[in-house]
């Protein structure tokens, strides 16, 4: 007799069945919500601990499908077919969990750049307390989110190159000045002086008069820290597979197959609408 659960992340897995798919299907109508451990455990009656592991191997699964997904939008985006919409890329960087003033020990933190608030001063050891996250997303389509160590060139441009073809039309703010050899990249100044000397700033600094914003992967920013108000605080060493999860449950909007399978056959339910 053969498991069902053998060699997927479910080898092992004591407890019914039935509560993997009735998770996950909670999980997708639930989106942009986050479902906790603790949550699981209320709805399922289970200890924690149980919960916790069921969860954990949720996140597994998701990141290894959302990794699928990330690979089969790369070859679409690379041989593009005959449209009028043409798809537009936006890209931008957001901290979760920051580190205080308290966790410093009331010192001041490490670098007085746009990184800083996720590093400890150096005098207690200068290593990294919070998140910081490269978001990547299609306007109307997919997103990825990525964890990186700091905002500079060797990050950001590695994994721009992993997820979005260099033909493709880039959007985003005035942090990408390095990228030179993407044909198609914009960027808006969101620090633009106003020509008006009534004025301080110049309303182009959301949307140049090109159309150029980067609002797109702004949004994404903010429904992911909506998200993550659900979680007290997210290890650093894990953090990839949270963002995996809340990404995946996300993309599965665009995939008609995989969103009929994971609800369970019901395409109309709250929190997924049509791609159309």
């Amino acid at each position: 007799m053969v498991s069902l659960t053998a060699n997927t992340p479910f080898q092992g897995y004591k407890s019914n069945l039935a509560y993997i798919s009735f998770i996950i299907w909670d999980m997708v109508n639930q989106y942009p919500k986050i479902m906790t451990s603790m949550e699981i455990s209320r709805k399922l009656n289970l200890s924690y601990k149980t919960s916790f592991y069921l969860k954990k191997r949720l996140k597994i699964i998701f990141s290894q499908l959302n990794e699928t997904l990330k690979r089969n939008l790369y070859v679409e985006l690379k041989n593009p077919v005959e449209s009028d919409k043409k798809p537009i890329a936006v890209a931008d960087s957001v901290v979760l969990y920051s580190s205080s003033l308290r966790a410093n020990k009331h010192r001041s933190r490490r670098y007085k750049t746009g990184t800083a608030s996720i590093y400890a001063s150096n005098s207690i050891g200068g290593y990294q307390i919070g998140s910081l996250i490269h978001t990547i997303g299609i306007n109307g389509g997919m997103t990825f989110y990525k964890s990186i160590p700091l905002n500079n060139q060797e990050y950001l441009g590695k994994d721009l190159d992993d997820k979005i073809p260099k033909n493709v039309t880039l959007y985003t703010d005035e942090g990408y000045t390095f990228i030179w050899d993407r044909p198609n990249h914009k960027m808006v100044n969101h620090s633009r002086r106003s020509n008006d000397s009534r004025y301080n700033l110049s309303r182009e600094r959301w949307v140049t008069k090109e159309g150029v914003s980067s609002n797109g992967a702004e949004a994404r920013n903010n429904i992911l820290k909506q998200s993550f108000r659900s979680y007290g605080y997210v290890s650093l060493k894990f953090s990839q597979l949270y963002l995996d999860e809340i990404s995946f449950l996300g993309n599965i909007r665009f995939v008609p197959e995989l969103r009929s399978l994971l609800s369970l056959g019901e395409v109309n339910f709250v929190g997924l609408g049509n791609k159309s």
